[in-house]
Formats: C-alpha cells, structure tokens, sequence
C-alpha cells in the first residue's frame, strides 16, 4: 500500500502511455481521446467554477471560439491546427478576460444566466458569419498527414500531454497565494476583499486561465472531428459535461476533475451504446447530476476521504485516550517514587 501510495501517479502515466498500444482497435482511440480531452477540460473549469465558486454554465464558448480559429487558420492561412491551437487559444484567453471584465460585475444565479448568453451569443454569431464560419453546414479540415494505421493515436498522446500541463497549472494555482485568494473568495468574498485580496482582478485572471485549455480543447477536437457546425461546436452540453465531471470527482478539488472524466466519459458511450443517440442519455445524465447533487454534494473523492477519516476517527480517538492515560500513569508512578524519596 506504502509503494502504490506514493508512485501511484507514475503508475497511472505508464498504463495511459501504454493504452494506445494494447488497445490497437480506433474505437479506443477515440474513447482515450474524449476522456483525456473531458479530463483536461473539466480540470480548466475548476479553476474557475471549483477555486472561486463561480460556476459557468457558458464555457463550451470557448470551445467552439478555439475550434472556429484552429479550423479558419487552418483553410485561410494553411496552418497546422496541432501547432496552432495552443497559440490561438491564447487570444481566446483574452477574449475571456474581457468578457469576464464584464460579467463578473455579477455574482450567483445572474453570472450564470449571462455566461448562458454569452454562449447563445457566439453560436449567432458563427451561424451567421456565413463568409469565414460557412454558416450552419460549417468548415472541413484537411486530414492529418500521418499514416492511417496510426489511426488516431497521436490526438491521443497530444491530449495526454495537454492534460498534464493543465493538471501542473492547477496545482501550482492552488498552492500559489493567488489560489489562495481565489478560495478565499469563494469561501466569503466579502471579508477576502477586506484583508487586501484583489478579487476583481483574481475573478478576471480566474476566468481567463479557466478558458484557455478550453480552447485549446475545442482547436484540438475540430482537427480531430475534421469537420464542425455551430450547433455543436458552440454546444451547452458540453459546458454541463464538464461541471458534472468536476461535481462527479470533487469540486474544488486537483483530481477530482480527472476521475469524473474516467467515470462519465465511458459510461455515456454505454449509455449511447445500448440506447442509441436518443433523449434517454439526456434524461440519465440528468438523473446523474442529480443524484450527485443530492447524496454526493463534495464529489467522490472528498466523499470517500471523509468516509475513511471517520471510519478511523474513533481508533484514532481511542488510541489517544490510551496515550493519555499511559502518560497518566507514568506521572503517577514518577510522582509517588518522589514521595518515597522525601521520606527518606
């Protein structure tokens, strides 16, 4: 248990570097793909939606913007969408910063309604920018250059190293005094204001950082896809996705974004699986969110942590009491032989 505990990480590296090459089929490509994209993604989310409190329904705006850009770069200018989509979601990191500058004047239910609008904003938008978006029917890319028997192996690898970035910057954030501030806030934004914490400016820098890897998710999928339209691309339930990943694992939390991806992404190809593209996924994710909601408010991982923690609490009390009394007796014992001593 000792060895698994501490090099359970590198442990989990070799298994999803090796994935690729034990499960050759492209069905499990695609698979390690999405889940590994929903990992990287939800981990985005929580930075904004997890440290700070402030939960965004719209997020899958910047999923569509950085798919827009890669694909468009990629016809106009002939630019590699691999290449490209790390730099170009910069400049939709800044439009997230701009935008945030806006919306985050509000707080609560209000801040979600807007980022919904933002959302139905820019699927107007690509739906009617016909000249560079083509409009509903949407944009092709060029297939990628490698080799088919490749199949879609080094989107997975791609992703997988994205992943780890997004896992890096997260942690340093939550260990960072501005991850600091940002939970302060989140726990009373009020009296963080009052001991010096810049919350306007942690909010919009939350926002942006939560964006990018977004973006870069949505570059990513468009060359992966090869080809995509507004509706999907610009499409809420990948927003919900990503917020049910992250309640699913642990809000707030470094891992738990990651376990709800390996969790939700599997088991909703099941689901389309055994039901087909009917409103009976709909209706299970739903009925999903809810349960977590409702029995699972702090994720799984905080859940199971807590439920181990009590489970050992009264041992642990017990054997506390029988320290303190081992120290009892012992200071008796030392206090009577000074008695003896006095006597004689």
């Amino acid at each position: 248990m000792e060895f698994l505990r501490r090099w359970w990480k590198l442990i989990a590296l070799l298994i999803l570097l090796a994935f690729p090459w034990v499960y050759r089929e492209p069905y499990y490509h695609s698979l390690g793909f999405f889940v590994l994209l929903y990992a990287m993604m939800a981990t985005s989310w929580n930075i904004m939606g997890g440290y700070t409190g402030y939960k965004s329904l719209g997020h899958s705006a910047f999923y569509g913007l950085g798919a827009y850009l890669v694909a468009i770069a990629a016809n106009k200018l002939g630019w590699n969408p691999l290449i490209s989509a790390p730099f170009l979601a910069i400049i939709v990191a800044l439009v997230a910063v701009l935008l945030g500058w806006i919306m985050l004047r509000t707080s609560g239910s209000a801040f979600v309604i807007a980022t919904i609008a933002m959302l139905l904003i820019f699927r107007i938008t690509a739906l009617n920018l016909r000249e560079i978006t083509k409009g509903a029917p949407g944009l092709s890319q060029p297939l990628p250059p490698w080799s088919p028997e490749f199949s879609r192996m080094p989107f997975y690898y791609y992703i997988l190293f994205w992943l780890i970035v997004a896992l890096f910057v997260s942690w340093y954030i939550r260990r960072s005094r501005f991850g600091l501030g940002l939970v302060a806030m989140r726990d009373d934004e009020g009296k963080a204001e009052m001991v010096g914490v810049n919350t306007t400016l942690y909010k919009i820098l939350a926002f942006g950082v939560s964006a990018y890897f977004v973006a870069l998710g949505g570059g990513v999928w468009s060359y992966f896809t090869s080809h995509i339209s507004p509706i999907y691309a610009f499409d809420i339930l990948v927003g919900v996705d990503m917020i049910l990943m992250t309640m699913l694992g642990g809000l707030g939390t470094l891992w738990g974004p990651v376990l709800g991806a390996f969790i939700l992404v599997p088991a909703r190809d099941l689901i389309l699986f055994k039901f087909g593209s009917t409103s009976i996924y709909l209706a299970i994710t739903g009925g999903l969110m809810m349960l977590v909601i409702i029995f699972m408010p702090k994720g799984f991982l905080t859940t199971i942590t807590d439920w181990v923690e009590n489970r050992h609490a009264p041992r642990a009390a017990h054997q506390g009491a029988r320290s303190m009394a081992d120290i009892y007796d012992s200071s008796s014992e030392k206090k009577q032989g000074e008695d003896e001593s006095s006597h004689e």
